[in-house]
């Protein structure tokens, strides 16, 4: 196969009759265009030819089910709920009402409030200053329900401002703070820097949440949770059962995971210094659900019990938006909830929230033996049915055209955030996974090169482990070669699931035979830098041996560099900061850890527990697409007369805006004569 140099060229001069955006109806009709994928062949880079299929086993499913016998216990409920009962029943001291400000997007945003009681009469205003002498709006409202906080749907509030929240219950008071900066995907925004972190996976049962104590004090933009922020299906102190199904049983499980606990309140504080944005994945509702899925005698997964309760407990305890789908004539997706999400932060920064499970398919019947090459050739080619969905159309349709929006407007890093990996780690337990619906993942990547959408990062979850690797797709002209794609995927979490991804993955290398016990002994002796380092190379040995891409960029079209750790980083409990310069665009991907702990562990000793440093576990470097270039000041990677443009329409005292290269506070001559030194691509 001939290998395309340039990727994004290449996609521009033979998709020329694609580039533009997909509306509503073209994502309805996008099925036909699930087809042979040899379209898009020649447009990637040539990764690797694959080992023998046999030579190794996959990737561990890291989810857990605990069969507990079910008892009668809603009074119970009622009483936690009122009287705030934290984990283990340890007091916390006199607690506050609960605050939380979300889907803070073009002067809207959510208010989440919970008296400290659980019922009682609040008081909420918003101003403009911490002081609050500049009182915007108040607000009176009465939460009769323990298990039900309130919402106030705010509008109209001015961008680009920092607001405060303060709520009054009774003789306590707490606030809240964030920046109306997230605006509508192709705002006409100025050069900013933003910071945002992103976490998911944390079980009741575990508790304490220590890992995400800093995270109030890194003066975070907003953050996102990224799914599973409850384990409906895993037993815990609120609701000891092993499955949730009842309303309430849901929303004991979101009142259990954001209560203060041992005299700490991380998701308090960290809700109370910047707004959040909220995604299920499968333990919001049950382990592994497809919400697409249909039977001819219960009809669609997402109309039935579970996922309507879980759904609406979701809603009802994030600060979120209650919205849904309109109708669209697909009967899986119409009138469901709408949990897509997307918004431009400045110049530099969009970001796209898919909900990958509520319009699924069923998902493929998982791989029994990893090692039976036969078994996993029929895996992949049943992944690559072209009629099966991840995300269903409407929304497929919808983040590509967000995507072309972000591109067409310059901004310069892209994050897709969806709840499991897209990385390839190989078959098993893969049903779950993008790769078990590889057809759909392939179009999408597909399109994202024919388009000429640069820098897409895709930020995900479920795994609870960091994982840095490439984003590949198969060649089909000779499906044992994989292509890169130009993007890289980051795995975060958990902040709080016991056993997380290392000591995990070293147990299945144990069972399946993949370590001796010699090996396996020689792992639990090492310090956990050290563990990481081995179990990277246990999961290289096994996604090299279906010939991906082993962990880590290896991309030459992607400038990265591991300024802290290595590529893996899986034995502690964590969140993921990620920051992008105003000026040089570089982006900084800081993830921050606790070494991690055992429910019995908490138990025992949550003093300690709480006392262990966060530290950095790892950090990545990354350039944009192309190199940076002050003076590119529409990131098209071009110095010409657009920027130009851009330049000459900034000229004068202008602080803060990209035209601003020197930083002086003032366009004006330095300036121009730094673009015209840089004239042509860069």
């Amino acid at each position: 196969m001939t290998e395309c140099t340039s990727p994004r060229l290449c996609g521009q001069r033979a998709f020329t009759d694609r580039t533009s955006a997909l509306n509503a109806a073209e994502a309805k009709a996008s099925r036909e265009t699930h087809r042979a994928l040899t379209e898009f062949a020649p447009f990637l880079r040539v990764l690797r030819v694959p080992v023998a299929l046999a030579s190794s086993g996959g990737t561990p499913h890291l989810s857990r089910e605990i069969d507990l016998m079910r008892i009668n216990f809603s009074s119970f409920l009622a009483t936690l709920a009122v009287a705030s009962l934290s984990y283990a029943g340890d007091p916390v001291g006199e607690a506050l009402p609960r605050v939380s400000v979300g889907d803070a997007i073009g002067g809207n945003a959510a208010v989440l409030v919970r008296p400290a009681a659980g019922v009682g009469n609040l008081t909420v205003d918003i101003a403009r200053d911490a002081a609050f002498t500049e009182i915007l709006s108040t607000y009176s409202l009465k939460v009769g329900n323990p298990l039900v906080p309130g919402k106030i749907l705010l509008s109209g509030l001015e961008p680009g401002m920092r607001h405060h929240v303060r709520v009054t219950d009774g003789a306590l008071v707490r606030t809240a703070t964030f920046v109306t900066g997230a605006m509508p995907i192709g705002t006409n925004a100025k050069a900013a820097g933003v910071r945002f972190g992103v976490t998911g996976d944390w079980r009741g049962d575990v508790g304490i949440y220590n890992a995400i104590l800093n995270a109030d004090e890194r003066e975070l933009d907003y953050f996102v949770k990224l799914g599973d922020t409850i384990y409906a299906d895993v037993a815990s102190p609120a609701v000891p059962v092993a499955q949730a199904t009842t309303l309430d049983e849901y929303r004991a499980k979101h009142i259990e995971n954001y209560a203060p606990t041992h005299g700490i309140d991380p998701w308090g504080e960290l809700a109370a210094s910047t707004a959040t944005f909220s995604m299920i994945d499968d333990h919001e509702v049950t382990n592994d659900f497809d919400g697409g899925a249909y039977d001819p005698a219960t009809g669609w997964y997402n109309q039935g019990e579970l996922y309507t309760n879980g759904l609406q407990a979701f809603v009802e305890h994030n600060a979120m938006f209650p919205t849904t789908w309109p109708a669209l004539g697909d009967p899986r997706v119409d009138g469901r909830p709408n949990l897509y999400r997307s918004w431009q932060w400045g110049q530099h920064a969009a970001t796209f929230m898919v909900d990958a499970r509520s319009f699924r398919d069923q998902s493929l019947p998982p791989v029994a033996n990893p090692f039976d090459p036969v078994q996993v050739g029929a895996f992949i080619q049943a992944s690559f049915n072209p009629t099966r969905t991840m995300l269903g159309l409407p929304q497929l349709g919808l983040l590509l055209q967000d995507l072309q929006r972000a591109e067409a407007a310059g901004v310069t890093w892209k994050f897709v955030m969806t709840s499991m990996p897209m990385q390839n780690f190989g078959p098993l337990a893969g049903e779950d996974r993008w790769e078990g619906y590889a057809a759909e993942r392939a179009y999408l990547l597909s399109q994202i090169v024919a388009l000429g959408i640069r820098n897409v990062v895709f930020v995900t979850a479920d795994f609870h482990g960091t994982i840095v690797n490439d984003i590949t797709v198969p060649n089909p002209a000779n499906p044992t070669q994989q292509l890169f794609t130009g993007m890289f995927e980051i795995v975060t979490g958990s902040v709080a699931y016991s056993a997380p991804a290392g000591p995990t993955f070293a147990q299945l290398g144990l069972s399946t035979g993949a370590l001796t016990p010699a090996q396996y002994a020689f792992y639990q002796s090492l310090p956990n830098f050290a563990k990481d380092a081995f179990v990277q190379q246990l999961l290289d040995g096994v996604i090299s041996g279906y010939g991906y891409s082993p962990t880590g960029i290896q991309d030459p079209s992607i400038s990265a560099n591991f300024t802290v750790g290595g590529p893996v980083a899986a034995h502690h409990y964590g969140w993921t900061e990620f920051d992008v310069d105003a000026q040089s665009k570089a982006l900084k991907i800081t993830t921050y850890g606790v070494d991690w702990y055992t429910p019995a562990e908490a138990a025992a000793d949550p003093a300690g527990i709480i006392a262990r440093p966060i530290t950095v576990r790892q950090q990545i470097v990354l350039d944009p697409m192309g190199g940076f270039c002050a003076a590119d000041l529409n990131a098209d990677g071009t110095v010409n007369g657009g920027d130009l443009a851009i330049l000459f329409g900034a000229w004068g005292p202008c602080a803060g805006c990209a035209a601003d290269i020197d930083g002086n506070g003032e366009v004006e001559g330095d300036d121009l004569a730094t673009v015209l030194s840089s004239w042509g691509d860069c």
